[in-house]
């Protein structure tokens, strides 16, 4: 990991001295100065056992939060990678990149990864439902307030380049011998911007070959056709920012779902700062078990038909650092209910960025650490 860190940041310094881009990258690093917690031991037939830790590090572990990450844009071209590492050991265990380039001032083609989606709330930026994060190629329209994203999702492949590209290329369109034509995943968002009304948004995530491994029924590969739709609208009143979606889904016999409302808004009143997002719906029985679905409901303890959650933040600027209370309740309507409590503190060394906290997780067996997340931009 160390050696591929250090060869992309000479690469990045030479490429930006030879083309005329803007390139920058990220570093974070994530560790516990102490940890208490109780956990369920299998190997001792499921006994819950206490547990202490102290002074930890890892290189990261989080699925929306990469080890390193380096972009490099012009005006008509650029590109992006991002790693992951194994959260266990220092090992890359993921790597997304992309490319991108405008043919025309309003066209962008992205080759890779691509990220879309509707409004997105800014204290986790992981809460909302109405995006995607995949693999394909995404055509991307913009033109004075309309905006418009059509990604193909085709997935990653195992290939190399001239050899098993016939049976070993995922692609968004295939078509096997003797059997019907598949079409995969497609993701289709819209929005537009009007002076003095706010933004309004709609999308179309259309999934007709989505499918996992049942191991329940022997390991047998089930495919799930579905899709879920949503709209969404933001404004900005004043110094108060807000966003409202609403999101239906389809199970995998495309028989109504979930229906599911995300509602965010966040001011800052002189050195305070106040964020709230809230999440609610309904979800069918059949939909509540239904792996396909995970996106849509998108909250532990997912067990009843009805569910609610909600995060917030208080931040208050001060003499260089900025102390804060985050707060966060999965499904305040599951059979065990649980709320994360965490005061902390993010200051800055130099171009250095810390976040110490003390976390808290009520619940029926609580646990707590006190996590320091430290990150470099450069």
């Amino acid at each position: 990991m160390k050696k591929i860190v250090g060869i992309i940041g000479a690469a990045a310094v030479l490429a930006s001295s030879i083309f005329a881009a803007d390139v920058s990258a990220k570093v974070n690093l994530l560790g516990d100065l102490f940890s208490y917690g109780e956990y369920q031991d299998w190997n001792a037939g499921g006994v819950w056992k206490k547990n202490i830790t102290a002074i930890g590090i890892a290189e990261g572990g989080q699925s929306w939060n990469p080890s390193f990450s380096m972009t490099a844009s012009g005006d008509q071209a650029g590109a992006s990678m991002k790693f992951f590492d194994s959260g266990a050991t220092e090992a890359v265990s993921n790597i997304n990149y992309s490319i991108w380039f405008k043919p025309i001032d309003i066209l962008k083609i992205t080759v890779g990864n691509f990220t879309s989606g509707l409004s997105q709330e800014t204290i986790d930026y992981s809460n909302g439902a109405t995006g995607i994060d995949s693999n394909g190629v995404a055509l991307s329209l913009s033109s004075g307030g309309f905006n418009a994203d059509v990604f193909l999702v085709s997935g990653w492949s195992s290939a190399n380049f001239g050899w098993d590209r016939v049976t070993k290329i995922n692609g968004w369109f295939t078509k096997a011998d003797k059997a019907d034509p598949v079409i995969g995943e497609t993701y289709i968002k819209l929005s537009y911007a009007i002076d003095g009304v706010g933004t309004i948004g709609a999308y179309a995530d259309l999934n007709t070959n989505q499918k996992y491994t049942d191991w329940g029924n022997g390991g047998v590969v089930v495919y799930c056709p579905g899709a879920d739709f949503g709209v969404g609208y933001d404004n900005t009143f004043g110094n108060v920012k807000m966003f409202v979606n609403v999101l239906t889904g389809f199970d995998d016999d495309w028989n109504f779902g979930i229906v599911r409302a995300e509602a965010f808004a966040t001011t800052n009143i002189d050195a305070l700062g106040l964020s709230a997002f809230v999440v609610g719906g309904y979800a069918t029985e059949k939909v509540k078990t239904d792996i396909a679905q995970d996106k849509l409901a998108n909250v532990a303890g997912f067990g009843k038909g009805a569910f609610v959650g909600f995060t917030a933040k208080a931040t208050y600027g001060i003499n260089g650092c900025t102390p804060y209370l985050y707060l966060k309740c999965d499904n305040a309507l599951a059979d065990s209910f649980s709320l994360e409590a965490k005061p902390g503190v993010a200051f800055n060394v130099g171009s250095c960025s810390l976040d110490v906290a003390v976390d808290l997780y009520i619940q029926e067996h609580f646990k707590f650490d006190v996590p320091v997340v430290c990150s470099v931009a450069f």
